[in-house]
């Protein structure tokens, strides 16, 4: 029975990555997955998926949760010109700063935000300022780098780093100590490499840079906010998404309840807002409050992420991670291996279930009958083995256009080829990858 639901699942996935091939939705695709992968379970083995289906649905959607309040805050301050500083910033002609300028900003933008929406933004900033489609492809190509490494060292960077910290294997204060100097040399290493290329004059940039008109950014796009209420709606947002972990650490609640705080105080302060506007003037107010940024989110991608999620806690209840787990111990019994092999394997598919598959297949190990120094001890919490999942999962995802949801942006966005990306940007990538568990490693 083991082996049906896992040849459901890998059909699954190649519907999934066949994508643009069979015209169906890998939202559509992971809830059926879902839903054929439960239903077999519980015929099969009703005992069991009776009360496993509630337990996964909690896991599952307390992430969900987070990422829905995470990408309306986000959304929220950037309708309202939250990030006008950062094209500001970067507006200019050099074209070696604006590489490194967009590639650390994009990191650290990251790490505070998500990925994949950083991406989004950078992409925008960066259509501003560049008008040749050979600069774009390098460009863009280094903002997918830097928002996975810059995602992979903070606890709510990624959708990844999001997962094991919800699921209590990482706490916020490891993963950014731990890993923090590793993501550094695994965005450096093809950041120099592509810097000497421009040096060298292979790049082909020929036109200079744009530039940014204010009236555009700021009088065009946005609503009928002043600088001060832009501000507020801003340092809220941003502030609230840093304030997470904080939260959790004071309260010991998830970190969906931190995300939902957030989101009401931004909703309310915006709410408060345009009602003192409407009320001290009597027009048209041009306005974005929630319920309408709301209609805009990527709900396809949070089905995907949902369908996905369950479809691997099936796995887990029927006992085929285990044996997955077995085979690698068996085989490789190696943490940093095993979590390489992990890393390499989130550029082919989606990181999302391969760390789901990784929690489910490593238990959390009980300090109180570890022993200090034995191989159980790397799945302690804070582990050896959760940091570098943690780190392969995220950068490894790099190695490919199509392996993370950053890179899925840009290729849709840029119009960036997979054979462009393989041939220029992989090397790079792989050997900032190697790097950076090195230095992981060495500290």
């Amino acid at each position: 029975m083991i082996g049906v639901l896992v040849i459901i699942f890998v059909l699954g996935y190649v519907a999934i990555a066949l994508e643009q091939v069979i015209h169906i939705d890998k939202g559509a695709t992971a809830l059926l997955m879902a839903a054929i992968l439960w239903s077999l379970l519980a015929i099969f083995f009703p005992k069991v998926a009776g009360g496993a289906v509630l337990e996964q649905l909690g896991t599952v959607c307390s992430t969900v949760v987070f990422l829905f309040g995470a990408m309306t805050v986000v959304t929220l301050v950037d309708d309202h010109g939250g990030f006008v500083f950062v094209s500001r910033f970067l507006n200019g002609n050099h074209k070696k700063r604006l590489l490194w300028g967009l590639s650390f900003l994009t990191f650290f933008m990251s790490a505070a935000l998500d990925n994949m929406t950083t991406t989004i933004i950078m992409l925008a900033i960066l259509n501003k300022l560049v008008d040749s489609k050979i600069e774009k492809l390098w460009y863009a190509s280094m903002i997918v780098v830097a928002a996975n490494a810059g995602g992979a060292w903070s606890p709510i960077g990624d959708v990844t780093t999001i997962m094991l910290w919800v699921q209590g294997n990482i706490t916020a204060s490891s993963v950014v100590s731990k890993l923090l100097l590793p993501s550094i040399v695994a965005l450096l290493v093809p950041l120099v490499i592509v810097t000497l290329f421009i040096k060298n004059g292979k790049l082909g940039f020929s036109k200079p840079t744009g530039t940014i008109s204010k009236l555009e950014m700021d009088r065009v796009r946005y609503p009928d906010v002043t600088d001060l209420e832009r501000k507020i709606i801003s340092v809220l947002g941003i502030g609230g998404l840093i304030f997470v972990p904080v939260f959790r650490s004071i309260t010991g609640l998830a970190p969906f309840m931190g995300i939902v705080l957030v989101t009401g105080v931004v909703w309310a302060a915006t709410e408060i807002i345009y009602e003192g506007k409407r009320f001290r003037r009597d027009k048209n107010i041009r306005e974005v409050r929630v319920p309408n940024v709301i209609s805009h989110i990527d709900l396809g991608s949070l089905m995907f992420f949902f369908g996905i999620l369950m479809s691997v806690g099936v796995l887990e209840e029927a006992g085929a991670l285990q044996s997955a787990a077995k085979f690698l111990d068996l085989h490789m019994h190696n943490i940093p291996l095993i979590a390489g092999t992990i890393g390499i394997f989130s550029s082919v598919i989606d990181n999302v279930p391969l760390v789901a598959a990784s929690i489910g297949m490593y238990p959390l190990s009980d300090p109180a009958i570890v022993q200090a120094g034995s191989y159980l001890s790397n799945f302690l919490l804070n582990g050896e083995f959760w940091q570098l999942i943690a780190y392969c999962a995220g950068v490894g995802g790099s190695l490919l256009i199509i392996g993370s949801a950053a890179g899925v942006v840009a290729m849709g966005t840029e119009k960036i080829s997979f054979i462009w990306y393989l041939k220029h940007i992989t090397w790079t990538a792989f050997l900032g990858y190697i790097a950076g568990m090195a230095v992981y490693l060495l500290i």
